[in-house]
């Protein structure tokens, strides 16, 4: 009996191994191609008019920073359009501010009202795709909580003038903002999804910075896709691999992301990347449940059985138990100091928390892979889930259901612009907020507008 649970668990420890050295050679891959990609830079191209949308909701600590970086990019013929659930959405206040700070980019900030059968940013994606201009020939998303760089936009759609580069795609880099215990597991959890990226041809998109042609949007009809879903860039990557249509992942577009998660807000966050994981790419997310409760049974049970065995004086195959633990251990630093050395590259701007996040990295591996399997886990039992204090539940057949959501004084079911202009008009002295411009169809404050613009 005891012979057999042994020759079990070295069978299974072998396999874990195998598996982890397949993992340690992709974040190898990761990092020279990381590497190959900043060396040699793609120029960037024309693309026509673009237009960036940018769903968001609330206020973070970084959303003035976020979205100013959104209107200072070096590409020249762009728009922005923001769109927000509700006008007294706390993040209309301060995209109003920048739009009048910023007179000389095209803005629209638009209200998309509540969603009623599908996730909240779905909702926003598709209100905010309805209404572009016939001149906008890209499309480019990205989420509120990205701190793009400069030429962020131009080197995101360069790749589209390439053939058979249907969609470009790029990542996040986490940056705490304080050193404590989420924030470190967040940073190191993200960063071990980033490096198993190792080649341009991917088959996912991130819908926090992508890229898309308008022709290949609608062609795919990745709107039409959208109806009745949760997330955004799994049913959309979902839907261009059905057409065979390519994405492009390209590393010099990965942007940061400021975090400071508090205990349940990182669980809230865990434990929604791996439901939406596990309704949308079911057969990832199982390989990595089946991956981390391997590695789980492996180490821990090989340092429980290495103190057992040496206690009944097996000291060899006690001897052998905890070598697989610690093979496992050091195959996880190797591929946390490769990823990190790429991680270098995505983050311009070096800080104390960030190099205490490798170190993190470098140095938590049982903590880290218990919390990544403890999530993964917790995708299993229940159907529901919180996103941006609104809950949903997915029902049989992938019908989504909402649950409940933070009460807000705007019922709005209808979208609506609440503000389009170039240029802003000069506030008068002691004016909070600009002008409110509508759509087409109220002709009284459409009055009330045109009289305070030409008074002013």
């Amino acid at each position: 009996m005891v012979t057999g649970l042994l020759a079990l668990f070295f069978s299974l420890a072998a396999l874990t191994l195998v598996m982890s050295l397949v993992l340690t050679l992709h974040t190898w891959e990761h990092r020279r191609y990381t590497r190959s990609c900043f060396q040699n830079r793609a120029t960037a191209r024309t693309a026509g008019r673009v237009a960036v949308i940018v769903p968001c909701k609330g206020v973070d600590f970084s959303l003035k920073d976020n979205l100013h970086r959104l209107l200072v990019q070096d590409y020249e013929d762009y728009e922005v359009h923001f769109v927000v659930e509700a006008a007294d959405d706390p993040a209309c206040r301060v995209i109003q501010k920048l739009i009048a700070g910023k007179p000389e980019v095209a803005v629209q900030l638009i209200v998309a009202g509540c969603a009623l059968d599908c996730g909240q940013k779905i909702h926003n994606l598709s209100v905010a795709t309805t209404r572009l201009d016939e001149a906008i020939k890209t499309l480019v998303f990205v989420d509120s909580d990205a701190a793009p760089e400069s030429d962020w936009l131009s080197r995101l759609i360069a790749p589209l003038d390439a053939i058979n580069v249907n969609a470009v795609t790029s990542y996040r880099w986490f940056v705490p903002r304080r050193t404590t215990l989420s924030n470190l597991l967040i940073s190191s959890i993200n960063a071990t999804a980033m490096g198993l990226v190792c080649s341009r041809r991917q088959s996912v998109l991130w819908g926090g910075s992508w890229a898309v042609s308008r022709e290949v949007f609608e062609r795919a009809d990745i709107r039409g896709s959208w109806r009745g879903q949760l997330s955004d860039d799994l049913v959309a990557s979902h839907r261009m691999d059905r057409l065979r249509l390519n994405i492009n992942f390209e590393p010099s577009c990965v942007v940061t992301s400021s975090i400071d998660y508090q205990g349940m807000r990182m669980w809230e966050f865990l434990r929604r990347q791996c439901y939406v994981g596990r309704w949308y790419r079911t057969k990832h997310w199982l390989l990595s449940l089946v991956f981390t409760s391997a590695s789980m049974s492996v180490f821990w049970g090989g340092l429980l059985l290495s103190i057992v065995l040496f206690k009944l004086a097996s000291p060899l195959v006690a001897g052998l138990a905890l070598g697989g633990s610690a093979a496992l251990w050091g195959l996880a630093v190797v591929r946390a100091t490769w990823r990190q050395d790429a991680g270098r590259l995505f983050v311009r701007r070096q800080n104390a928390e960030l190099e205490r996040a490798r170190i993190f990295d470098l140095c938590a591996y049982p903590l880290v892979l218990s919390v990544a399997w403890l999530g993964l886990l917790s995708a299993v039992v229940g159907r529901s889930v919180w996103w941006r204090g609104i809950g949903y539940r997915m029902q049989k057949g992938g019908k989504l259901v909402l649950l409940a959501k933070e009460p807000h004084s705007t019922t709005d079911q209808q979208p609506f612009l609440l503000e389009k202009w170039l240029p802003v008009p000069t506030l008068a002295k002691g004016d909070e907020e600009p002008a409110i411009i509508v759509l087409p169809g109220n002709s009284t404050v459409q009055a009330d507008v045109a009289e305070q613009r030409r008074s002013a």
